[in-house]
């Protein structure tokens, strides 16, 4: 259960562990993806009542951080996350406006939606329009950009296209621009002849390019592809992207089809998956303080998630981030390191961690029973021996210290803090 919460969403506290634990797991994968069931208006009063300016990238980041932190709806959450990572636009070059926050709504309405509906809605998106430059795209000049993109990118990946096909794709998307910061269709700067594209030929716009790029076997093999490794590890074997293949070509390229049956599937659930994948900084971050059940109008976490290398909103380049072993250095370790001590040491109103209203609940009053238990919750219970053995000599060396006259001996709620920091900084953490 830990595991489907941590992939599917970002985590969940003890109150919320117990109450999916108690509906067993088909239950919960039902609630995840049938999220539009599920009430979630308290946050969006929460962060109405905040009033922050979607126009500042700061605010903008800070609205979304405030989501993945509070949403009773996770999935549709880690789904934002993952079109953001794939169909990719950044503020550097969209700007200020409302663009960038729109595009993020599109993702979140159409976040288990069919692929081609979304592709569609996305190549009308202001963001996308600029970010690829399809708002200078006319029938005297084609731009490429979006059309390769699309399938280099979005759809087919390299190799299933050529250089004609990349060209007769950007004449059918001509006209399509910006008038008044919203899509508009310039018939004027439309190509009307006739293109060949993927073997087919006839007056095609771009919705016809969308209709025939998911007609192709590498798309939906693509897709695939990219959803899994999301979810549950990379490079998956062959006959399981066949499977989700089939579904996503026979759902009618149906994403809630194939993450429903991700989630549900062995695989996912095989040693092979768990604790595979190193947490992303907006995962580490919200999963943190959604596990930890601290409440924080997010101000303080403004900038976190950009010092380990993810600036939400403005990946550095198209492919997006590369993930994975990336989000380790130098750097953004000691970044992850200071952001788990503010987080076992909060004691502020900004945001604070009360651990006796954690601990004493579940009958806990010791540092050594405090550490069972952070372990059980931030690792599912599955920490090695040996890591056990120091922290627990640790716990001991501290009530053995030499103190200098004058030093009073750390407190039980600091030695429980300084095995929380050392929990939350453990290499088992730091993977999702």
């Amino acid at each position: 259960m830990g595991h489907l919460l941590r992939r599917a969403g970002f985590g969940a506290n003890q109150k919320e562990l117990d109450q999916f634990l108690s509906m067993g797991l088909p239950a919960t994968i039902d609630y995840l993806i049938e999220y539009e069931a599920v009430d979630d208006s308290a946050l969006e009063a929460k962060l109405s009542s905040l009033n922050l300016n979607p126009d500042r990238l700061a605010d903008l980041q800070r609205w979304w951080l405030l989501r993945m932190l509070y949403t009773k709806r996770p999935l549709q959450e880690k789904m934002v996350l993952f079109w953001h990572g794939l169909l990719t636009s950044a503020f550097s070059k969209v700007g200020q406006g409302p663009h960038m926050y729109n595009q993020n709504q599109l993702f979140r309405s159409n976040a288990l939606s069919r692929y081609d509906v979304l592709l569609k809605a996305v190549s009308r998106d202001p963001a996308m329009l600029i970010w690829l430059d399809s708002r200078s795209n006319i029938k005297a000049a084609p731009n490429e950009n979006f059309a390769r993109e699309l399938m280099e990118l979005f759809t087919t990946g390299i190799g299933h296209y050529t250089e004609t096909d990349v060209r007769e794709s950007a004449r059918s998307f001509t006209g399509w621009g910006l008038r008044q910061n919203a899509f508009s269709f310039n018939p004027a700067q439309h190509d009307t002849g006739a293109k060949t594209f993927l073997g087919k030929t006839g007056n095609f716009d771009g919705d016809d390019i969308i209709d025939i790029i998911m007609q192709q076997p590498a798309t939906a093999e693509f897709i695939s592809r990219k959803l899994f490794s999301f979810f549950a590890y990379d490079h998956p074997e062959p006959a399981i992207i066949s499977s989700l293949a089939r579904t996503f070509r026979e759902s009618n390229y149906s994403i809630k089809a194939v993450v429903r049956q991700i989630l549900s599937s062995p695989a996912f659930y095989s040693p092979k998956a768990y604790r595979a994948k190193i947490k992303s900084p907006a995962e580490l971050v919200a999963g943190t303080v959604r596990t930890l059940g601290l409440e924080t109008d997010g101000i303080i976490l403004r900038g976190v998630t950009d010092r380990m290398g993810q600036t939400l909103f403005n990946p550095f380049d198209v492919s997006g981030w590369a993930g994975g072993a990336t989000w380790i250095n130098s750097t953004t370790l000691i970044e992850r390191f200071n952001f788990m001590n503010r987080m076992a040491t909060a004691r502020g109103r900004a945001l604070e961690l009360n651990l006796r209203s954690m601990l004493i609940p579940q009958l806990i009053f010791a540092p050594a029973d405090a550490l069972e238990y952070f372990v059980a919750l931030l690792l599912d219970g599955n920490m090695p021996s040996q890591e056990k053995d120091i922290l627990l000599a640790f716990l001991k060396g501290l009530d053995s210290l030499p103190l200098p006259a004058g030093t009073r001996s750390p407190t039980e709620d600091e030695k429980s803090r300084s095995l929380l920091y050392l929990v939350l900084a453990s290499p088992d953490y730091q993977l999702a």
